[in-house]
């Protein structure tokens, strides 16, 4: 992503992927598309016939009020809508942002649901050190400091390496548990 030029998309959904890789067929410019690789099997609707989602066009997958969840590939349907699903048995309304591009990066659309819910909780399946959640926090209190009630708060994957069997791949990487836990922290709850 820091290379200039380079336009970075990563899709959630099965219709998102559909159309943001037409969109990048489509570019004149140089399009690097990641593929989550375990969503491969997952299933959703996908719409028939021209399907086309704008690059650099974030996506709210649920409004809400309380607190904005920010995600983009695999955490979306793995991690982010499940615990926004549990928050919202907690009567706690969790915005979700899907951000789809991540270069570019749709700062309006992010910074409109930050100020509107005043507390972050950014989800990314990568390691803490560097990355799009440190860019994506980095610009939040930049651009939106006065709006937070609540640090900017990230869940990643655990500093340590990746292990090869499954159990401990799973442990490695954010959780529903993880994610309402960092939600209960910055709504300041025990």
């Amino acid at each position: 992503m820091h290379f200039p030029g380079l336009k970075v998309l990563a899709p959630s959904t099965p219709a998102d992927a559909k159309g943001l890789l037409k969109s990048a067929i489509r570019d004149d410019n140089p399009v690097i598309f990641i593929e989550g690789e375990l969503l491969y099997g997952f299933r959703r609707e996908v719409p028939d016939g021209e399907h086309l989602v704008p690059i650099g066009k974030a996506d709210i997958k649920r409004p809400g009020k309380d607190v904005t969840l920010i995600t983009w590939s695999r955490m979306l349907t793995a991690v982010v809508e499940p615990a926004a699903e549990a928050l919202a048995a907690q009567g706690i309304d969790a915005e979700v942002v899907d951000l789809r591009s991540l270069k570019p990066l749709d700062e309006e659309t992010v910074l409109a649901s930050v100020r509107k819910t005043n507390r972050v909780v950014i989800v990314e399946e990568g390691w803490s050190w560097c990355g799009v959640g440190a860019s994506l926090a980095d610009i939040i209190q930049k651009q939106a400091f006065d709006d937070l009630d609540a640090p900017v708060t990230r869940v990643t994957g655990l500093d340590i390496n990746m292990s090869y069997a499954a159990n401990l791949e799973r442990a490695t990487q954010p959780s529903v548990e993880r994610v309402i836990a960092a939600v209960n922290e910055v709504l300041y709850r025990s």
